[in-house]
C-alpha cells in the first residue's frame, strides 16, 4: 500500500510537544498519526491528536532486549523507528497494545512502514497486518517483534517472509544503526 503523504509543506510543524528524536523529524508525525487512525490523508500539523514520547533509544540505552522491555513494557501503544546501517532507510512499526508478557498478541491495528529515504516522506510504504493472530510477539530477550520483523536483542535484525504483513521492501537480514521507541499518547 502506498500511503498518501500529502502533508502541507512547512519547515517547522506546530506540534503540541517537542519531538525528541535523532531519527525522525516533525514532518513524520502527521503521517504516523494518520496511519494509526487509518485516515486516507495526513493530519494537518495543528490537528495531530497524539503526543509521541521517547521511551527508548538504542544508541543511549543499548541494543538490549531487557532494557527495551524495562523502558517500554506497560506503556500502552508505541511506535518504533529504526535506521538501517549504511543507508538513509528508516523502517518501523506500530504496536497498539503493550510489550509485556511472553506470547503472540492479536490486533488488526498494527502496521509496518518503510521510508526508503528517511528524509523524504514521499518514499513511505505502509503495510497493515495480514494475520491478526500474529501481529505482535512479546519476549523478554527481544526488542520490537512485529509479525515478520524482529529485533533479537542486538543490532542484527531479520524480516521473514511469513506473510503476517504485506511485503513493503524491508530487507531479509540487516544491521540497525539505531532505533527509537515512542509511547503514543492520545
Amino acid at each position: 500500500m502506498k500511503p498518501k503523504t500529502n502533508v502541507a509543506p512547512s519547515r517547522k510543524l506546530n506540534l503540541k510537544f517537542k519531538l525528541d528524536s535523532t531519527l525522525i523529524e516533525s514532518n513524520h508525525i502527521p503521517l504516523f498519526a494518520s496511519w494509526i487512525d487509518k485516515k486516507d490523508s495526513s493530519y494537518n500539523k495543528n490537528e495531530i491528536p497524539y503526543e509521541f514520547k521517547l521511551l527508548y533509544r538504542s544508541s543511549r540505552d543499548g541494543f538490549n532486549g531487557k532494557t527495551f522491555h524495562k523502558n517500554c513494557d506497560n506503556k500502552g501503544a508505541t511506535i518504533w523507528v529504526a535506521k538501517i546501517q549504511g543507508s538513509t532507510q528508516l523502517i518501523g512499526g506500530y504496536n497498539p497494545l503493550d510489550w509485556n508478557g511472553h506470547q503472540w498478541k492479536k490486533t488488526a491495528d498494527s502496521f509496518l512502514f518503510n521510508f526508503t529515504d528517511g528524509k523524504d516522506i514521499s518514499t513511505a510504504k505502509l503495510g497493515y497486518v495480514n494475520n491478526t493472530d500474529c501481529a505482535i510477539f512479546c519476549y523478554s530477550d527481544y526488542g520490537p517483534y512485529t509479525g515478520d520483523l524482529y529485533c533479537p536483542g542486538s543490532n542484527n535484525w531479520s524480516c521473514y517472509n511469513s506473510n503476517y504483513y504485506p511485503k513493503i521492501g524491508i530487507p531479509g537480514n540487516f544491521i540497525v544503526e539505531n532505533y527509537e521507541v515512542f509511547q503514543v499518547i492520545r
